[in-house]
């Protein structure tokens, strides 16, 4: 049976309340899901989550989908609206905030990711997301936090460099902290997009 007629029975099933179809595509599915959320957000249970919301959408919504939906296209795309989702609850949850940022932006974290093509592209425009937030600070914690966080200098040598105090430096790197992960989470919107472009196309 070709994919497009085995998509086409498995739709008509679904639509039917065939649990067993419903169990099928499940099957088929979930682990790319899965996969492609946490690869995201780094998170396994907000990954979990993501799997039980994709799906219990799926069978909510088995009898208004179209005769010709593609399940594999319809599923992708709900995943990815959902990840949206969660990168939008971002900005309202402080707390989610520092999980995103320290999960998903922090240069030491995507230097782990694995070396294939993918994987680099999205470090690369993560990166790119990560020195935008830093051009949008002002000249002297943006020189304060480059030299903290590019040079690994401590505040007293910071602080020596600069003719600064110790707590100037340390005042205007918490203040420059916050305002490249406010900016940070505040675009995730735009992060997310381009994670899921090249996620989903690299392994269609």
């Amino acid at each position: 049976m070709s994919t497009e007629l085995l998509n086409n029975e498995l739709l008509k099933q679904l639509a039917e309340g065939d649990e067993k179809a419903f169990r099928d595509i499940y099957d088929s599915c979930q682990e790319r899901v899965f996969a492609f959320a946490l690869y995201l957000t780094k998170s396994k249970d907000i990954a979990e989550e993501v799997v039980q919301e994709v799906f219990s959408r799926l069978w909510e919504k088995r009898r208004q989908l179209p005769p010709d939906t593609n399940l594999r296209s319809y599923i992708r795309k709900m995943a990815e609206n959902h990840i949206m989702d969660v990168f939008r609850k971002a900005r309202r949850d402080k707390a989610f905030q520092q999980k995103i940022f320290h999960n998903m932006v922090t240069l030491r974290e995507l230097a782990t990711l694995q070396e294939d093509p993918a994987d680099i592209l999205i470090r690369d425009q993560l990166a790119r997301l990560h020195q935008a937030a830093i051009r949008q600070l002002p000249p002297q914690k943006r020189i304060i936090y480059t030299l903290s966080r590019d040079e690994e200098l401590t505040y007293e040598e910071i602080a020596q460099k600069l003719h600064l105090s110790r707590n100037t430096v340390r005042n205007h790197m918490a203040d420059a902290i916050k305002s490249v992960r406010e900016y940070i989470t505040g675009h995730t919107d735009l992060a997310c997009l381009i994670i899921a472009v090249s996620i989903w196309q690299s392994n269609k």
